[in-house]
């Protein structure tokens, strides 16, 4: 039996993906939420048993990852407490100030920036983290015993790169590269859709690309807006002027040329980031269609360049379109990416999430 338990409290995606990956390391895992809920994380192996927030509150590590706006209240809760007690929220000045008004001293904020538009345990997964940052939240009061044990938690069992931001920084960046383009995708949904009736039956790959995150949970999101809200609004500020600038050089060609050569650079430059990121071997997406021997004509085409597949699997759009994942040796990326574009296929470093 291990000799290290670990509690989560709020055992579906995130929560159940960290059961996961922690059992495979060796930890005895026991997690709070509903019956139900706790039933299928014990099935699916997300925990090894159901337990009350007492007992959690005595486990040699402590994970919060119910609903954002649910954490302050949980960390009053647990108070007082000597556990070591990280969280999963989104948004995280106001968590920290909470940890801190309730007294309890071995507390670390954290982020993980994975995730999926699908909930809920049943589509949790022990590598959701692999390679993926994981934003953890110091102050000046952290303790350093407890920010080198949930480091250690997050590299070593997470398999994620643990990368220390100050909470209202991070905030901030979050605010830009995951609360803004979500609320992007819903705008133009919205303003998509209102166009014609039949305006979403012309869609093709590049808007599907860009909308997916639309289709999350709108109860989630609805929590992480109001609780990052001040962000949010500094970064749409930013956006609002961005757009304003477009307006005014929309029929200025050598001017919108200029936006979209900076635009490109900076994309190029996040592909080199996404590559350094992950370390040797790399994911790479590529939209293809349903259809018979695409499969073959994508794995055929990389052996008959000496690229070899390491890994692949698919995740269905639609019922037109999947993502074929495939993973290769970071030195074969850039060889891997030039390839599919010439034949045709839309690829990019990274994974659906």
């Amino acid at each position: 039996m291990s000799s290290r338990t670990l509690g989560i409290v709020g055992v579906g995606l995130i929560g159940g993906s960290i059961g996961m990956a922690a059992r495979r390391a060796g930890w005895a895992v026991v997690g709070v939420d509903q019956a139900g809920t706790l039933e299928r994380a014990v099935a699916l192996g997300a925990i090894d048993r159901a337990a009350g927030l007492d007992e959690v509150g005595r486990t040699d590590m402590l994970v919060l990852a119910a609903p954002v706006s649910r954490i302050p209240g949980l960390l009053a809760e647990l108070a007082p407490t000597d556990a070591l007690v990280t969280d999963v929220g989104s948004a995280k000045a106001g968590i920290v100030r909470a940890a801190a008004a309730a007294g309890i001293r071995r507390f670390v904020g954290g982020h993980p920036m994975a995730g999926s538009q699908l909930a809920g345990v049943a589509n949790a997964s022990a590598d959701l983290f692999r390679g993926a940052r994981y934003l953890l939240t110091p102050t000046g009061d952290t303790l350093p015993e407890a920010y080198a044990l949930v480091t250690q938690f997050v590299r070593d069992d997470l398999g994620a790169v643990p990368t220390a931001v100050d909470p209202e920084r991070h905030d901030l960046l979050v605010a830009a590269l995951s609360h803004l383009p979500h609320l992007l995708a819903v705008a133009l949904l919205q303003v998509t859709s209102g166009i014609s009736p039949d305006a979403l039956s012309l869609a093709g790959p590049s808007f599907r690309d860009l909308t997916r995150v639309g289709a999350a949970s709108p109860a989630l999101w609805a929590d992480i807006l109001a609780e990052n809200a001040e962000a949010v609004r500094e970064v749409l500020g930013s956006f609002t002027e961005a757009m304003h600038r477009l307006d005014q050089d929309i029929a200025d060609r050598p001017a919108i040329e200029r936006h979209f050569t900076d635009a490109g650079a900076a994309y190029e430059a996040l592909g080199g980031i996404l590559i350094e990121r992950t370390g040797r071997n790399v994911d790479i997406a590529v939209l293809i269609e349903n259809r018979p021997r695409v499969l073959a004509q994508v794995t055929t085409l990389m052996g008959s360049n000496d690229i070899n597949i390491l890994d692949l699997y698919m995740q269905h759009s639609d019922t037109h379109h999947a993502a074929l994942v495939l993973t290769i040796d970071a030195a074969s990326v850039e060889r891997a990416l030039g390839l599919l574009r010439e034949a045709g296929f839309h690829a990019e470093v990274g994974s659906p999430g």
